[in-house]
C-alpha cells in the first residue's frame, strides 16, 4: 500500500475509534440519567451503540469511566497535530483555546453532553468524584501535548496550571449557555479566554475594565 494511502487508512481508523469512544460515552451518560448509575450496565451501553461488551472494554474499563468520558483525549487528531506544530496562531493561550474548542463539534452533541453531565453531577456525587479523579489523566495528556509542541519536557507544575485554567474556562463557557442558549460553545470559550487574558493586562487604562 502506498504511504499516502496507508496514512489515510490510519487516519480513518483513528477517527472511527474516536467516534466509537464518544458514542459509548454519550450512551453511558444517557443511560445513567435515565436509569441511574447502579441500574445501568456495560451490556446496555454496548447495545445502545451497536457494539459488543468486549468492544466496550477496548475503550473503557468501567461504566463510570465511560460516563466521565475520554478526558485524556484533548481536541481532535487534526487539532492536536496543528497545536503540536505551533499553530494555528503561535500564541499559546489562543492555540490552547482552539484545541479545546475543537471538542465542541458537532455542537449539538457537545451541548447534550454538557446537559447530561450537569444532571448527573447534581444527582450522582460519584460522577463528580469521577471527574475529579480523572483530572490527573487530563493533566498528563496536556503535558504531553505541550512537551511535543516545545520539543522538550515541560514543567509538570506548568502543565497542571494550564490544565486547570483550561478546565475553568471550558466550565465558564458551558455556564454561558444558560443565559444565551443560541450562543456557540466555541465562541463562548474564546470570549472566556479573552476575559481571562485581561487579568494579566498591565495597561494603566482602567476604562478597559
Amino acid at each position: 500500500m502506498p504511504a499516502a494511502q496507508e496514512e489515510t487508512a490510519l487516519g480513518w481508523r483513528e477517527e472511527k475509534k474516536r467516534r466509537t469512544r464518544l458514542e459509548l460515552c454519550m450512551a453511558a451518560r444517557r443511560l445513567a440519567v435515565e436509569q441511574g448509575i447502579d441500574a445501568m450496565n456495560v451490556d446496555d451501553v454496548a447495545r445502545a451503540v451497536g457494539v459488543s461488551p468486549r468492544t466496550f472494554f477496548n475503550y473503557y474499563e468501567t461504566k463510570m469511566d465511560a460516563v466521565v468520558g475520554p478526558v485524556g483525549e484533548i481536541g481532535t487528531p487534526e487539532s492536536r497535530q496543528e497545536f503540536i506544530a505551533g499553530g494555528p496562531s503561535g500564541v499559546l493561550i489562543d492555540d490552547l483555546t482552539a484545541l479545546y474548542a475543537s471538542l465542541y463539534e458537532p455542537e449539538d452533541q457537545a451541548r447534550e453532553g454538557i446537559s447530561l453531565v450537569t444532571q448527573l453531577i447534581t444527582s450522582e456525587p460519584r460522577v463528580l468524584a469521577g471527574f475529579i479523579a480523572a483530572g490527573v489523566r487530563h493533566e498528563t495528556a496536556l503535558a504531553e501535548l505541550l512537551s511535543a509542541r516545545v520539543g522538550e519536557r515541560v514543567d509538570p507544575e506548568f502543565a497542571s496550571l494550564a490544565a486547570g485554567v483550561m478546565s475553568a474556562l471550558t466550565t465558564r463557557a458551558a455556564m454561558c449557555l444558560a443565559t444565551d442558549p443560541n450562543r456557540s460553545l466555541a465562541a463562548a470559550l474564546r470570549d472566556q479566554s479573552h476575559l481571562a487574558a485581561r487579568l494579566f493586562d498591565r495597561s494603566d487604562d482602567r476604562r478597559k475594565r
